[in-house]
């Protein structure tokens, strides 16, 4: 399918994972990632660096097999239909160059298809801490399916990044796996290793294109918590993707440092608002709101504490969150 001089890499990752970040930066280095490509949306407002000939080809077949066309599914596409293999080649063959490919999640669910039409492409998988990717998707509040059920986000991280190691241990010869902070952190590193490794000509040094206000990739230590007590298997993941990844990660996974006890004070604190406005102003819970309510009552306990602007903060975020459509995982607490 390739010609002896075109070098494609497929950049691969479940969603919100940094794979947009990813893309914009080869981009800059030179490779070519398509000229119709998604547009910004709330999701991305800088775009999603989405090649639109695979964006559609995915969503329509996962359509038409009845899954999900964002891609939240649990299934792999393993086999295509002669009239969509047809399609498929004239897409790549319409994409191809000198350095080329694509980015869109949804190429996770059709790992086994690219890698027989594709023998010689490479596959970048970049993968994210668990709770910071559940917690993108439930700040985003775009997805019905995880509106309904959050600990499908669970669900669909790990079957994600399952299909990610399983195909990296089996084709490390064409491959890498590398932690979104690796890449954020030190481009360079990882854009030489891509050209030393697989003989690319990127430029290893581009001008990044998404600033660090607009990627939040610091969570906050209750994040972490409450993925590690309802999400426990997610973090099993995670050590393995770091045991195996290509570059090492800048800092190896450390259990969060607050207790249980401080998720029982957080969620205390959360119900404690909530019905507070209730009282006050049924008809609007907006945080403005919950402040004055917290203010115009007895509780002096969390007035006294709201004066402190990290709590501030971190009841800004709790009344936000959909963390706490997961709360059934914690009754035993309480």
């Amino acid at each position: 399918m390739t010609t002896v001089s075109s070098k494609c890499l497929i950049i691969v990752g479940m969603h919100r994972s940094g794979t947009s970040f990813t893309a914009s930066l080869l981009q800059n280095a030179g490779l070519n990632i398509g000229s119709n490509l998604l547009e910004g949306a709330i999701g991305n407002a800088l775009g999603y660096f989405e090649n639109e000939d695979f964006l559609t080809f995915h969503k329509t077949v996962l359509t038409k097999r009845g899954d999900n066309s964002d891609g939240w599914s649990l299934r792999a596409v393993n086999t295509l239909e002669p009239e969509e293999l047809s399609e498929l080649q004239a897409i790549i063959k319409s994409n191809e160059s000198e350095q080329w490919g694509w980015k869109d999640p949804r190429t996770t669910l059709f790992l086994n298809i690219y890698k027989q039409l594709l023998p010689d492409a490479i596959f970048l998988f970049v993968y994210r801490k668990p709770w910071e990717v559940i917690d993108s998707l439930f700040r985003r509040n775009t997805d019905i399916e995880f509106i309904k059920n959050a600990k499908s986000t669970c669900n669909n991280w790990l079957y994600y990044n399952q299909l990610i190691l399983d195909f990296f241990k089996t084709n490390k010869e064409r491959a890498l796996l590398i932690d979104i902070e690796s890449i954020m952190n030190d481009s360079t590193t990882f854009i030489e290793l891509l050209n030393s490794t697989f003989n690319f000509s990127l430029n290893s040094k581009p001008k990044p294109v998404f600033k660090e206000d607009q990627f939040q990739n610091n969570s906050k230590q209750i994040q972490q918590l409450l993925c590690e007590t309802a999400f426990p298997e997610c973090i099993d993941q995670f050590k393995i993707l770091q045991k195996e990844s290509s570059i090492k990660p800048p800092q190896e996974y450390i259990h969060s440092d607050i207790t249980q006890d401080s998720l029982i004070e957080w969620w205390r604190y959360y119900v404690s608002i909530i019905e507070i406005t209730k009282k006050i102003n049924p008809k609007n819970s907006d945080t403005s709101s919950i402040f004055l309510a917290i203010k115009n009552t007895e509780c002096e306990n969390i007035a006294l504490k709201n004066e402190n602007k990290h709590l501030s903060n971190e009841i800004d975020w709790m009344t936000k969150s959909i963390w706490w459509k997961i709360r059934s995982y914690f009754k035993k607490f309480f």
